[in-house]
């Protein structure tokens, strides 16, 4: 199966604007590909691969490959893990629609 599921920022800097619908990466046969509306270039090639839920940048991810996952899926929402920088708990980054 070819399902194709968009995910978004959980926060937006303009609420209920516009922007708050664009989708800023693709997830597809567990790879997870940046849109035209992410602030990164649109990618071609996966950014992350997706394993049992955990996010692994790959090659192609502009700080190169990790060992550990950045990302992880909790239900229709993701939140970063211990080994993101940008790290936090008590809320998660995306929402996948």
């Amino acid at each position: 199966m070819n399902t194709t599921r968009f995910v978004h920022t959980a926060q937006y800097g303009n609420v209920g604007g516009a922007h708050s619908v664009r989708p800023q990466y693709m997830i597809r046969n567990n790879s997870v590909y940046a849109t035209v509306y992410n602030k990164a270039a649109p990618s071609t090639r996966p950014l992350y691969n997706v394993r049992n839920g955990k996010w692994f940048a790959t090659e192609f991810h502009p700080e190169g490959k990790t060992a550990h996952a950045l990302y992880e899926t909790r239900g229709d929402k993701v939140h970063t893990t211990a080994f993101h920088p940008e790290h936090n708990p008590s809320q998660h980054m995306f929402e996948i629609r």
